[in-house]
């Protein structure tokens, strides 16, 4: 089952923003905000703006999950995970921790650390982390699109090698031999075998 943290009060959360985030303040001239109006305005809110950058952090999950939004003057966003030199989306996530005030600390200490050209004032970092992120997505939904591919063309092998049809079989493997099983590539060499033979 699974265990989750306990609630912090406004007052507390609130508390953790404004002490985990001060170094902003105190060392790269942003000022405190309040939420921006809007129809519904997250109590469990701060924002944290410089004439280049706004900083908003935010409590969701009633309770259970915080995030940090750094967002530039043209509205580029990214969260300070994506600043991380390890970060991966999809194949390799740096693992988050559990909690509120925990996420906000991880957020604060991920700014701070890999953040800080950007906060000097560096606005190439925030666009090549968004860079370095798109690419890493548009991989992995690339591998993604192949491995439904191979699926399909295996599904049609086997159907087409139960029914003889050797030629096809080797035409819907042969462009994922590399990566089929090794049951998969004696069904090809079979095909392989057969067409051989007819020709």
């Amino acid at each position: 089952m699974l265990s989750l943290a306990p609630t912090p009060s406004l007052e507390t959360f609130l508390a953790t923003i404004r002490a985990e985030f001060a170094f902003l303040i105190s060392d790269y001239d942003f000022e405190e905000r309040p939420p921006e109006p809007a129809p519904y305005v997250n109590p469990f809110s701060l924002r944290f703006v410089r004439d280049d950058l706004e900083i908003v952090v935010e409590g969701l999950g009633y309770g259970q999950m915080a995030t940090t939004t750094i967002r530039d003057r043209p509205g580029r966003k990214l969260r300070p995970m994506m600043l991380h030199p390890d970060f991966v989306p999809y194949t390799n996530p740096i693992p988050r921790c559990v909690g509120q005030l925990n996420q906000i600390s991880q957020d604060a200490q991920w700014l701070r650390e890999y953040g800080r050209a950007l906060l000097a004032g560096d606005l190439a970092v925030l666009g090549a982390a968004l860079a370095r992120y798109e690419t890493a997505v548009d991989a992995y939904e690339s591998a993604l699109a192949e491995r439904r591919r191979l699926g399909v063309a295996i599904q049609e092998a086997v159907a087409a090698f139960r029914l003889g049809q050797w030629a096809l079989v080797v035409e819907l493997l042969e462009p994922h031999e590399a990566a089929i099983s090794p049951r998969m590539a004696r069904k090809l060499a079979t095909a392989r075998q057969h067409t051989a033979t007819s020709a």
